[in-house]
């Protein structure tokens, strides 16, 4: 027989501690490949690298790479067949367009 592990501190601290692996276990499901949980960091993350060199627009940089997370996310919900994500497909598409018209803004004003 397991003995079960004895905690000490706050229980409200284990309540959100569950919470959190709760969260990040949802989360993962969306944004992940079913063979690699931290898919979508290498993913966006080799397009980020595209982006970060010298002389760079942060802001506008910063902006496609929140679309490229949000790319991600839709690529894996369509690609993987996933139903019942935290946030839906079409809440996805309407975050990349959000994310490519701020980058537009973003373009423009330091022209």
């Amino acid at each position: 027989m397991k003995k079960e592990k004895k905690y000490f501190g706050h229980p409200e601290f284990y309540r959100i501690l569950n919470e959190l692996a709760d969260l990040h276990s949802r989360k993962n499901y969306q944004y992940s490949t079913s063979k690699d949980p931290l898919s979508n960091f290498k993913s966006v993350g080799k397009m980020a690298e595209k982006l970060f060199k010298p002389g760079i627009n942060v802001p506008l940089a910063t902006a496609l790479v929140y679309l490229s997370k949000q790319y991600d996310g839709v690529i894996n919900i369509v690609g993987e067949g996933k139903k019942n994500t935290v946030e839906d497909l079409e809440d996805k598409l309407k975050d990349i367009s959000i994310y490519a018209i701020l980058a537009i803004i973003l373009n423009r004003e330091k022209q």
